[in-house]
């Protein structure tokens, strides 16, 4: 009889210990999807539109903007899009040196592509996303049929 109760007691230690478990598998299983760098891309697009305020860049300006969400198994993150339109006095390096020093503040990658119609994109990234994409079109450029 004293057999059966020890042998009872452990089938019972068992069960709690596997139901234990289940439930840890259970609670990291149902956790949301975390974020890397809770806040990089927010934080580079707050600096971005701070340096367009600075020099005056008003709605009328910005030609299109749009954000498209992105996620990968370990990560969010947003990425931000932007076409501006210069002013006659300004040319595509205008905002260069303010984006170079977002991009050193915050420790990530800044480069630039000069396209066909004349107009120049500044892509800020990491190795593996991109965070933000600001084209300048300049006054010239619009003049010669730049299509949004």
């Amino acid at each position: 009889m004293e057999r059966k109760g020890k042998r009872e007691s452990l089938w019972i230690k068992l069960y709690l210990v596997v139901l234990f478990f289940c439930g840890v598998g259970i609670w990291f299983c149902t956790q949301p999807v975390k974020r890397q760098k809770i806040s990089t891309d927010v934080s580079i697009e707050t600096k971005i539109v701070e340096i367009l305020v600075e020099h005056n860049v008003t709605q009328d300006d910005i030609l299109k903007q749009y954000v498209r969400e992105r996620k990968t198994v370990n990560a969010k993150w947003d990425e931000f899009y932007k076409v501006i339109k210069l002013k006659p006095n300004q040319n595509i390096e205008f905002f260069q040196e303010d984006f170079r020093k977002i991009a050193r503040d915050m420790k990530i990658g800044l480069s630039r592509l000069n396209n066909i119609d004349g107009s120049a994109t500044y892509r800020f990234y990491s190795p593996d996303r991109t965070y933000s994409n600001i084209t300048v079109v300049p006054v010239k450029s619009l003049k010669n049929g730049y299509k949004k």
